[in-house]
């Protein structure tokens, strides 16, 4: 039984270093630059939201879709759970943090670059794989969610 649930965390995914490091280090810093201008409540209603989303998000495009696949596209892996987990919630969390009126679109455009490179970091890592999937909707997808949904979901919470 025990052997059976290692083989489901699939820890010999190729690349699997990368998510599990980028979620630690994004996990970490929201936990430490959140207080900048969020409270504690901002932080478990914005993590829970973002996780869910996160999750849902990832049973539609993987799952049903099948245009990504993380890891071993057969099993939910511990890289899939540390990604979905942490790595959306924590830089939800950090973009809000740093959210202004004035840097809205500056702060948005920064980091959907930076979403880009964490998920072209998956992509060279080995663990990412695309089955369809374009950059381009990846574009418009964190521009979407920065600009719009983030900025909303605070302003709804406060």
């Amino acid at each position: 039984m025990l052997e059976q649930a290692i083989q489901h965390l699939d820890l010999a995914a190729h690349g699997l270093w990368f998510p599990i490091t980028v979620s630690l280090c994004l996990f970490i810093l929201a936990l430490i630059l959140f207080k900048r201008q969020l409270t504690w409540r901002d932080f478990y209603i914005t993590f829970s939201v973002v996780g869910f989303m996160g999750w849902l998000c990832d049973v539609i495009i993987t799952r049903v879709f099948n245009v990504i696949d993380l890891g071993d596209p057969k099993v939910t892996g511990i890289g899939d759970i540390v990604s979905y987990t942490f790595i959306l919630p924590s830089l939800s969390i950090l973009f809000l943090a740093y959210l202004t009126a004035k840097n809205k679109w500056v702060l948005s455009l920064l980091f959907c670059a930076g979403s880009l490179l964490i998920e072209y970091g998956m992509i060279k890592s080995g663990y990412m794989h695309l089955n369809g999937w374009f950059f381009i909707y990846s574009i418009a997808v964190y521009f979407l969610v920065y600009a719009f949904v983030l900025p909303w979901h605070i302003a709804f919470i406060k």
